[in-house]
């Protein structure tokens, strides 16, 4: 009796290597999908790497809203899943091991910062990235805004003159105000969730009137 050839490919049906993607790592998944065309063509589609990046956002902490999935395409999502696991091969491949800090390799930027995202942050303002690095959040006593950076790595990211923002402006004399700005002191501490924010602020001589 000789051995019959069976073909994992066509005896599999799409679904099923696509419910299979879904239980993988985006590294897996490449790897999956580089075995042969027919796996390729497969799993090289929105679907696959849509679920892959969602999962990558959990996994990772990131915020959700930073990639607005439904409009992204195919090679979008698959660069953004893949994005931790690539600083995590730049830093293994360049980092060494160090006795002190101070012996540490330096690492330089791939390339350097582009000069259209023009947010000033003073130095009596606090300021946090929100995971993910698409919004940034800014608190000044006076107003608190959210910066938009957009997408990472998009094109419109780099050309676009400058950053927008939605601000949220603290008027003189009205309720939430923050008494005086006597210390030059401001806080935030920011709590995260899948896609939601909880943000609190301090500031000025510590109340508010």
């Amino acid at each position: 009796m000789g051995w019959q050839y069976l073909s994992v490919t066509d005896e599999t049906p799409n679904d099923l290597w696509i419910e299979i993607a879904a239980l993988l790592e985006p590294p897996d998944i490449l790897s999956l999908q580089s075995t042969c065309r027919a796996l390729n063509q497969a799993l090289y589609r929105k679907s696959v790497w849509a679920v892959a990046l969602r999962q990558v956002c959990r996994e990772h902490s990131l915020f959700l809203p930073t990639f607005p999935i439904e409009k992204m395409d195919t090679r979008q999502l698959f660069i953004a899943a893949m994005g931790p696991y690539r600083f995590k091969s730049l830093i293994e491949s360049a980092g060494s091991f160090a006795a002190h800090a101070e012996d540490a390799p330096v690492l330089s930027p791939a390339r350097g910062p582009f000069a259209s995202h023009k947010v000033a942050v003073l130095p009596q303002t606090a300021s946090y990235l929100i995971p993910g690095g698409r919004f940034l959040l800014t608190f000044d006593c006076e107003a608190f805004i959210l910066w938009d950076l957009d997408l990472v790595g998009s094109a419109k990211d780099i050309n676009r003159p400058q950053s927008q923002g939605m601000v949220c402006v603290f008027p003189p004399g009205t309720f939430g105000t923050f008494a005086g700005f006597e210390t030059g002191y401001s806080s935030m501490d920011v709590s995260m969730r899948e896609d939601s924010l909880r943000v609190v602020v301090s500031g000025g001589s510590g109340k508010v009137t």
